[in-house]
């Protein structure tokens, strides 16, 4: 079908479609829901049932879908079906009857039970001239796609492409990110055997706790960020002290407690985004109470940042039940009994709820009883 003649009320839709992306490129939207924006889009734009966005692994060999609409995330062999001819010879390429043609690979309809009919695919580079993904659209509600469906799906092509080249770009700088604060926090755990795997484990059980309250990503990654760097104002406190197989002297104890404002302050030192412009605050309020009788500032209640009051219950629950000089871990059990004596005094009642259905469930001990 190559019909291109259109109405007035069809080319004002997508008129609307186009300059509705041309917003969001412009925006402060995130880029991942900017993908799925355009995926979403470009099936309306071109009247397909289904859009997807594939990324190129040439590691792996395959194409993988960043974004999609109408169903799961899949993952194919980068040679494989149409997507993957569309990649491989670096052209667009329109299938009609999808079951007529060798190259498509019906795995996928086999498994989801869909039929695909027709498809349009065309390839995606960066401004470099890359191969970088393919954009897909299948089953066109008009009984097939027209050459000004064409026209314009290369268009949008080009505006996917470098919304997915900075989302890939985004991913390697988070990773590389996170990776630099996880070295960071290996560095204070290493002053100590006892300490070590401390601030993984706390940011393990702070992520479960808060993805179980229904954070969402981004707050996840704060809050993961602040758990690694929790107790990073150690790398101030002398080793004598960190290390001490006793119990401390008071103005010892004095020393160890100053760890939490010298996190503060060396954490406020880094040059932050606004979704970590928290992250000093939090990582350095897990020793405060409900009650006001923490420290570094004496804060209560809900003047306590949140991701603090869930690393607060994360970072005792962790020291109860790991080796110390003078004592022996506590079994999981004994230490969330102990901790439930705590409970509007140290910790907040909602957040220990949830932390107890965290690990009942997940880590599979009970707490009752």
């Amino acid at each position: 079908m190559t019909h291109s003649s259109m109405s007035l009320p069809a080319i004002k839709l997508r008129l609307d479609v186009i300059f509705e992306v041309g917003r969001a490129l412009n925006s402060a939207i995130d880029i991942d829901e900017l993908l799925a924006l355009i995926a979403g889009k470009t099936s309306e734009l071109v009247s397909a049932d289904r859009c997807s966005i594939f990324v190129v692994d040439g590691d792996n060999r395959t194409l993988w879908t960043k974004a999609q609409t109408g169903r799961e995330r899949i993952s194919i062999p980068i040679d494989s079906g149409i997507a993957g001819a569309a990649a491989s010879q670096r052209a667009m390429i329109h299938v009609e009857d999808a079951y007529l043609d060798s190259r498509f690979n019906p795995e996928v309809d086999r498994q989801s039970g869909y039929i695909t009919r027709n498809i349009l695919a065309t390839p995606m580079f960066t401004m470099e001239g890359e191969l970088i993904g393919v954009l897909q659209a299948i089953n066109s509600n008009r009984g097939g796609f027209s050459t000004t469906d064409m026209a314009m799906f290369d268009a949008i092509a080009g505006f996917a492409a470098n919304a997915l080249q900075n989302s890939l770009l985004y991913d390697e700088l988070r990773k590389t990110f996170l990776s630099v604060i996880e070295v960071m926090a290996a560095s204070i755990d290493a002053k100590h055997k006892y300490t070590a795997g401390h601030t993984a484990r706390v940011a393990t059980y702070s992520i479960g706790i808060a993805r179980k309250m229904g954070w969402e990503e981004k707050e996840l990654d704060a809050l993961r960020v602040a758990a690694y760097l929790h107790d990073y104002g150690k790398i101030g406190i002398p080793d004598a002290i960190l290390q001490k197989p006793s119990s401390l002297t008071d103005n010892e104890f004095s020393q160890m407690k100053s760890h939490a404002e010298i996190t503060r302050e060396l954490l406020s030192k880094m040059h932050l985004t606004k979704q970590y412009r928290d992250v000093p605050l939090v990582a350095s309020s897990h020793h405060e109470r409900m009650d006001g009788k923490g420290y570094p500032l004496g804060l209560a209640g809900e003047e306590i940042p949140l991701g603090a009051r869930v690393m607060a219950v994360a970072d005792v629950f962790d020291a109860l039940t790991s080796d110390r000089d003078y004592r022996k871990a506590m079994e999981p059990k004994a230490a969330v009994e102990l901790m439930q004596r705590q409970v509007g005094t140290a910790f907040d009642p909602e957040v220990f709820a949830v932390f107890e259905a965290f690990f009942e469930q997940e880590l599979n001990f009970g707490t009752a009883g």
